[in-house]
């Protein structure tokens, strides 16, 4: 289940040091995935039983713990792995692809998570061809983080979308309305992946905005920020 660990990280939670677990298996298939090797079978590097002895260590150094992958919502073992988390007093962090609403939700009731990062690749009909799957579902989870940051003050999130070759300017702006309200929205300027499809290669070394004309994009909405 836990394929990569990072010891420590400032980047992955807002101002907050923590550590982040990366789980294995992905339902999406973005040919610019950079944690490409997290969708094939493969070992384990911390065993579910090992995680809160590693954590238990820790605690006083880091203050989060960041769950991504891969889709950490494909795990059974996911609200487990952030009670050991809460019971240790860390504030907790999910990155999630947003394809299984149903999920998120039970692990925000559970008061599980106190941040969320949720991807919203393009909009919804270039799904299928910019992340081989669908909209719908990310939509939903979308309005469960909205719902529940209005009741819970204690709890945010963030949109984040990489600007990958072929999302241009107007892919952004269809977004704007669907997005709406949100606290924080992250765009990520593209890095060509070290392992991709052979199918994929004409479209992972095609053109891609960089930050200067990313920067141009940051007026559309209020809560746009470069990562």
């Amino acid at each position: 289940m836990i394929r990569g660990i990072e010891s420590v990280s400032f980047l992955d939670y807002p101002d907050v040091l923590s550590c982040v677990l990366f789980l294995g298996g992905c339902n999406y298939d973005c040919f610019y995935c950079h944690n490409r090797f997290l969708l094939q079978p493969g070992d384990e590097v911390l065993p579910l039983g090992e995680v809160e002895s590693f954590l238990a260590e820790r605690k006083g150094l880091l203050d989060g713990l960041v769950i991504s992958g891969g889709e950490p919502t494909l795990h059974k073992e996911l609200g487990s792995l952030l009670s050991i988390g809460k019971r240790l007093g860390y504030l907790t962090k999910l990155d999630t692809n947003g394809s299984r609403p149903e999920i998120l939700k039970t692990l925000l009731e559970a008061d599980l998570l106190d941040y969320v990062a949720l991807d919203i690749k393009a909009p919804p009909e270039r799904y299928p061809q910019i992340a081989g799957g669908s909209f719908l579902p990310v939509s939903e989870s979308l309005n469960v983080l909205k719902r529940y940051e209005k009741k819970e003050k204690r709890f945010s999130f963030e949109i984040r979308t990489t600007m990958a070759p072929t999302l241009k300017r107007e892919d952004i702006e269809r977004l704007v309305p669907i997005i709406g309200n949100v606290p924080r929205w992250v765009l990520n300027e593209y890095r060509i992946p070290k392992t991709f499809k052979e199918a994929d290669r004409d479209r992972v070394f095609q053109a891609y905005l960089h930050k200067d004309e990313l920067q141009e994009l940051l007026p559309l909405h209020p809560a746009l920020c470069l990562a």
